[in-house]
């Protein structure tokens, strides 16, 4: 082919063959993006199901939570003396909880004594289930505990380690 008197025969035919290999290219190129594509797809899709399977590992428990569940285990026994150990050990924690929250005095009464009643809503609840210690451990089994004043203390002393987040 000739246009005012210059050959375009080679020069057609040069941008004929960069055509096609920038098909070629380009064709190429879009299925390797497919495929990288699909492959992040299915990276996305493993991770995302993933998230929501639910994992075969011991949930860790803190040292004051397994101290609990073996009070609690005392409390539903059957067994009063399993019970007056429960009392005694449930007060004990709830005592070292109060020492965590910084109040002062030698014994847990004082402490008691040194907390503020507009600011700790479950302090009368905590007198009450102290001075149930106190009978416990001072009259032993002379002091006859029946399963209602059991079941109330222990949910007492549930309430207040779980209100302040000691059990987490």
């Amino acid at each position: 082919m000739e246009f005012l008197g210059i050959d375009f025969t080679h020069i057609l035919f040069f941008f004929r063959i960069l055509g096609w290999s920038l098909t070629v290219i380009f064709i190429a190129g879009f299925f390797l993006s497919l495929f990288g594509l699909h492959s992040v797809y299915e990276k996305d899709t493993e991770s995302f199901l993933n998230h929501f399977l639910k994992h075969t590992k011991e949930p860790i428990i803190s040292p004051n939570r397994q101290r609990w569940e073996s009070i609690r285990e005392m409390f539903s026994s059957s067994n009063p003396t399993s019970w007056r150990m429960a009392i005694i050990d449930a007060d004990s924690m709830l005592e070292d909880m109060i020492i965590q929250l910084g109040y002062p005095g030698e014994t847990f009464g004082e402490k008691l004594k040194q907390m503020d009643r507009r600011s700790v809503p479950w302090l009368d609840a905590a007198w009450d289930v102290h001075l149930l210690r106190n009978k416990v451990a001072h009259e032993g089994s002379r002091y006859a505990l029946n399963e209602r004043e059991v079941y109330r203390a222990y949910k007492i002393y549930e309430n207040i380690l779980a209100s302040e987040g000691y059990l987490a």
